[in-house]
């Protein structure tokens, strides 16, 4: 399982949109784009212990409200500095964006604006620092 893992992390960078990983000691989690539109994504999730890897392809709305909830419950419970309110007022402010518009934002401004949400957030922002991810598996 994590030679596919680490096929899936490259392929996930190959695409003009984007992808998203994050990390903990647990597990890996990552959304990336299953189209070059942004309307399709492949939420993939690797647990460290036991070298199980799980996958699922779901439209943008979905995507984003499970990347959403990753980041609130998952993520939040592991780095006890994220910043939930930040997250949630960041949601209010592209509430009027369409599904595949607030996916990409969401995961842009985690990239772009990493310290207004954590102090050492678990994030991977491009292919060249994907090599955390491949280390753990």
């Amino acid at each position: 399982m994590s030679e596919e893992f680490k096929k899936l992390v490259d392929q996930s960078f190959e695409k003009n949109i984007k992808p998203i990983w994050l990390y903990t000691k647990d597990y890996l989690y990552g959304m990336m784009p299953a189209d070059e539109e942004g309307n399709r994504w492949t939420e993939v999730v690797y647990t460290l212990e036991g070298d199980d890897l799980r996958t699922k392809e779901r439209n943008a709305m979905l995507s984003y409200q499970f990347l959403f909830e990753e980041l609130e419950k998952g993520v939040s419970f592991y780095d006890k500095s994220f910043n939930v309110n930040n997250l949630k007022t960041f949601a209010d402010s592209i509430a009027d964006k369409n599904d595949s518009e607030k996916i990409k934002a969401l995961i842009n401004e985690l990239k772009t604006n990493t310290e207004k949400y954590s102090d050492d957030m678990p994030i991977v922002k491009s292919a060249e620092e994907s090599g955390v991810l491949k280390d753990k598996v």
